[in-house]
C-alpha cells in the first residue's frame, strides 16, 4: 500500500470518528446533510431561511466530497443527506446503493479559475501561470473533486506533470484558497464561487482549458433515519425564489443533474 493512500486512509478514519462523535447531540429529528467544502457559506445562510420559514433546522458536515462519500459508503458515517460536487462521488454512493437518479434531487453548476493574491495581475493561459508560479495550491484529486477538474485542464494542455510537480495538494477548494490568502502558494485552483466569496483574493484566469462539467447534486440518502427531512430541505432550496437568488447571487447557477438525463 503506498504512503499516500495509507494517509488518506487514516485521514478517513479520523474524520468519520469526528462526525460521529458529534452526532451523539441527541438532536435525533435534525438530518445531519454532508456537503462539499465550497458550498459552506451559501447552504449556511440556506439554513437559516429554512429554520426562519418552516421553523425546522438541518446540520451539516463539510469537507472533500470524495471524502465525504467514502465516509458515507465505507465508514457508516450517519449522513441523511448529501450535497456534493462531481461524478464520482455521486458514483460511490449509488454503487452503494444509498443514491437512486431522482428527478427531485437539485443541481448546481460552477467554474475552474485560477486565483492569487489581491493585487496579484491577471494571467492569459494555464501556460503563462505554470511559468511564473513555483507554488500553486491543488485540491487533491483522491480527495476533492476540484482536484480532478483540476488535473483534466492542465492536462488538456500537456501541463499536468509541470503543475502537480511542486503543487501544494489541499483537502478541498476552500483549503487551495486559504494557502493563497496565507501566502503559502503563488497561485491556486478553484471553484469561481469560492474566489468571489473572498476579498483576499483575486481571480486571475478563467480557466478556458477543457475539464468536465463541474456539477453539484443534493438528495437524501437512501433509507436514513431522517432521509425525509433531508428531502423537504433541498425541495425548500429548489422551490423558494430567496433562495434561489441566494445561491445565484453566490455564483452558482441551478441545473438539471445530468445523470438525471441518461
Amino acid at each position: 500500500m503506498s504512503e499516500i493512500r495509507l494517509f488518506r486512509i487514516i485521514l478517513l478514519v479520523i474524520c468519520i470518528a469526528s462526525v460521529v462523535a458529534c452526532d451523539g447531540s441527541g438532536k435525533g429529528d435534525v438530518p445531519l446533510i454532508f456537503v462539499a467544502a465550497s458550498l459552506s457559506d451559501v447552504v449556511g445562510e440556506a439554513a437559516d431561511l429554512y429554520e426562519a420559514e418552516t421553523g425546522n433546522s438541518v446540520e451539516f458536515s463539510f469537507g472533500g466530497s470524495i471524502m465525504l462519500a467514502n465516509q458515507i459508503a465505507e465508514l457508516g458515517a450517519p449522513a441523511d443527506g448529501f450535497f456534493f460536487v462531481g461524478d464520482n462521488p455521486v458514483l460511490i454512493l449509488r454503487k452503494a446503493g444509498m443514491y437512486s437518479d431522482n428527478n427531485s434531487a437539485i443541481g448546481l453548476g460552477n467554474k475552474l479559475v485560477a486565483i492569487a493574491p489581491s493585487d496579484h495581475r491577471s494571467v492569459t493561459s494555464l501556460e503563462e501561470l505554470v511559468a511564473e508560479a513555483p507554488r500553486v495550491a491543488l485540491g487533491d484529486p483522491g480527495l476533492a473533486p476540484v482536484g480532478i477538474f483540476t488535473q483534466k485542464a492542465f492536462e488538456s494542455v500537456d501541463l499536468w506533470d509541470d503543475v502537480s510537480r511542486d503543487a501544494i495538494f489541499a483537502l478541498d477548494a476552500r483549503a487551495a484558497m486559504a494557502a493563497v490568502q496565507s501566502g503559502n502558494a503563488d497561485y491556486g485552483i478553484v471553484y469561481k464561487t469560492d474566489a468571489i466569496s473572498s476579498d483576499a483574493v483575486s481571480i486571475v484566469y478563467e480557466i478556458q482549458e477543457s475539464y468536465p462539467r463541474i456539477e453539484y447534486v443534493g438528495w437524501k440518502i437512501a433509507n436514513a433515519s431522517q432521509s425525509d427531512a433531508a428531502a423537504d430541505f433541498f425541495t425548500f432550496i429548489a422551490s423558494s425564489q430567496k433562495t434561489r437568488n441566494l445561491f445565484g447571487t453566490a455564483g452558482f447557477n441551478f441545473v438539471s443533474p445530468a445523470a438525471n438525463n441518461q
